[in-house]
């Protein structure tokens, strides 16, 4: 059976996530499956190693991290990137990766990853799907005169801002001109010395009534759940949104796997998607979030779904 390594953050015991539910479907149906830590890549004579353990027993929860070699990952058949590690080494990481593609298998793509994470891309294609009009800058002053702008035409208008490249509802602000801390707000996401991105893109009134997270794997929609704001305006988990089982209707269905089709296309073969239909919000390509929500919510377990997904002949 083929190889597989997930590449992951450093820890030091096992906890229940993306790749401990992967590795132990996988182990099952008799893939040859390594763990390691992203942060632990390198190149040795000319080959790009990394730290990794051989998976002979399922993973369970909380169990210390067994002891790990230094191994090529070219000799790999796939490689499933599920973190980034630290944010000061990440070039090098990708620059090192960048040099096993034609060698194995990597998930999501290279490419992939690059793009998605941020929101760019996603305001580049509006002909697959709609995205929120989107402005980026790091000079707060002109973010600000955008919304100053748009004010004449539309009294009232709010804002999402935020980092082009966060996680989890962290630094996601709703503001308008009206906001006494607007500017500050600006001023502090593009930093001291105004050398950082900062999104605006106006708030969306059809998040009021939830948003889906829907898991895509292989182009398919594979299984989705509603989350809706709480304590503020975000819709993130972390953020203490309040969660529910749901379906996807006929045409978001349908929309979904136009979606599926286009991530296909770009390298993408299990991604997180933010969906206030017709909108999507954005989308999660590292390690996307869901699959224990789902089971918690429904009682129905998503792994072997989408490990065939993605890996079906």
């Amino acid at each position: 059976m083929p190889s597989i390594a997930f590449l992951v953050a450093k820890t030091d015991r096992v906890v229940d996530d993306n790749y401990q539910r992967f590795s132990n479907v996988m182990l099952e149906q008799g893939y040859s499956v390594y763990i390691g830590f992203i942060d632990s890549l390198a190149m040795e004579t000319s080959q790009v190693v990394a730290d990794l353990f051989h998976l002979t027993e399922r993973l369970l929860t909380d169990s210390p991290f067994p002891s790990m070699r230094s191994m090529p990952l070219g000799q790999m058949d796939n490689i499933w990137v599920l973190s980034l590690g630290l944010r000061n080494s990440f070039l090098d990481k990708f620059q090192l990766l960048y040099t096993l593609e034609g060698q194995c298998r990597i998930i999501n793509s290279l490419n992939a990853i690059m793009h998605f994470k941020s929101k760019y891309f996603l305001a580049s294609h509006g002909q697959i799907f709609q995205h929120p009009d989107l402005f980026a800058s790091t000079d707060p002053q002109a973010l600000y005169r955008h919304m100053l702008h748009a004010e004449e035409r539309e009294p009232g208008q709010r804002w999402i801002v935020k980092p082009p490249a966060g996680s989890l509802g962290r630094s996601v602000f709703l503001i308008s001109v009206k906001d006494p801390n607007g500017q500050v707000i600006l001023e502090t996401l593009t930093g001291a010395d105004a050398d950082q991105y900062c999104l605006l893109q106006p708030y969306l009134k059809e998040i009021e009534t939830g948003e889906k997270r829907v898991l895509i794997a292989g182009g398919e929609p594979v299984g989705q759940y509603l989350r809706r704001a709480a304590k503020d305006h975000r819709t993130n988990r972390m953020q203490g949104a309040h969660l529910s089982a749901c379906d996807l209707t006929l045409e978001e269905l349908a929309y979904c796997r136009q979606i599926g089709k286009f991530l296909v296309d770009q390298g993408v073969e299990f991604a997180g998607l933010d969906l206030a239909h017709p909108w999507v919000i954005e989308f999660n390509v590292i390690n996307p979030g869901g699959l224990v929500t789902i089971e918690q919510l429904t009682g129905v377990s998503l792994c072997k779904k989408i490990v065939e997904q993605i890996f079906r002949p």
